[in-house]
């Protein structure tokens, strides 16, 4: 059973690791969590950005991404008669062309046709084809690539920042959220909304990255958290990534998926933020 947030907020102050401040706000945005489902919580807990600066940049990166190709996120629909693809940062349809395990994807997430689906994907942009039904659309976008799809309304979906982070991961039973930032890992679960880990260089590992760090604090907690580059579906929500996750710590083992941030290694061009460790 959850306890309420105010037998939770005293577990903060606790011994177990260094605790991000705690004001007035932060707990309003804990009480909120309590009653939203798990995939909002994994939102509550991040760093925040103004809006303008988040809006700005997401909307950078999506001009760059539709002009050459690129990873960009938005909202596929598919049917019969009508494949598009909407641009998160973008009010223009562009006609999609996806390849086939993307179709899949779509075929996974969907129980009938031209239900939207979030994804995001490495793309092609192109002109629009001058005949048949993708001719009346601005442009083309072929779909090479994908690296997360989920059914619009089980996550954040657009409303998503990737920004400031190399990698996300979560997972069930119960629920836990870590991110991989350039300088430290945290870990938020419903008892404890963030615990802080020291920083944690990239070990590398067979198709993919280790992560091993300590808590400050008077108790010393260490963390091991593996990414493997491999098909992965969330137990709650259905939602696809093509990573998984699994996080130790204090011995206590947990699996789950995981998505990449704009630091994320190899993404894009291959450069990243983070050391790698020797």
């Amino acid at each position: 059973m959850m306890r309420k947030p105010s037998q939770v907020i005293p577990k903060l102050l606790g011994p177990t690791g260094r605790r991000e401040k705690i004001t007035r706000s932060t707990l309003q945005v804990i009480k909120f969590c309590w009653i939203t489902t798990g995939a909002a919580l994994a939102g509550c807990f991040g760093e925040t950005s103004s809006a303008s600066d988040v809006s700005s940049s997401r909307e950078r990166g999506q001009k760059v991404a539709l002009d050459g190709g690129g990873i960009v996120k938005g909202i596929l629909v598919m049917g019969p008669e009508a494949r598009t693809f909407k641009p998160c940062a973008e009010n223009t349809e562009l006609w999609a062309v996806p390849v086939k395990s993307i179709l899949d994807a779509y075929g996974a997430l969907t129980s009938e046709p031209y239900q939207p689906v979030f994804v995001e994907v490495d793309s092609e942009h192109e002109e629009a084809p001058r005949s048949g039904p993708g001719a009346r659309y601005p442009g083309q976008l072929r779909l090479v690539n994908l690296l997360r799809a989920e059914l619009v309304g089980e996550g954040l979906g657009c409303e998503d920042s990737l920004l400031g982070f190399a990698y996300r991961a979560s997972g069930h039973d119960p629920f836990w959220h870590v991110r991989v930032l350039s300088d430290r890992i945290t870990l938020a679960t419903p008892e404890i909304p963030s615990t802080i880990f020291s920083e944690s260089p990239p070990i590398p590992i067979d198709n993919g990255w280790r992560f091993d760090a300590e808590s400050d604090g008077a108790e010393t907690i260490r963390l091991r958290l593996e990414l493997i580059r491999a098909s992965c579906v969330d137990s709650v929500s259905g939602s696809l990534y093509t990573w998984t996750a699994s996080l130790d710590v204090g011995g206590v083992v947990r699996n789950g998926c995981a998505w990449e941030g704009d630091l994320a290694l190899d993404r894009g061009t291959g450069s990243t933020n983070l050391r790698i460790a020797s």
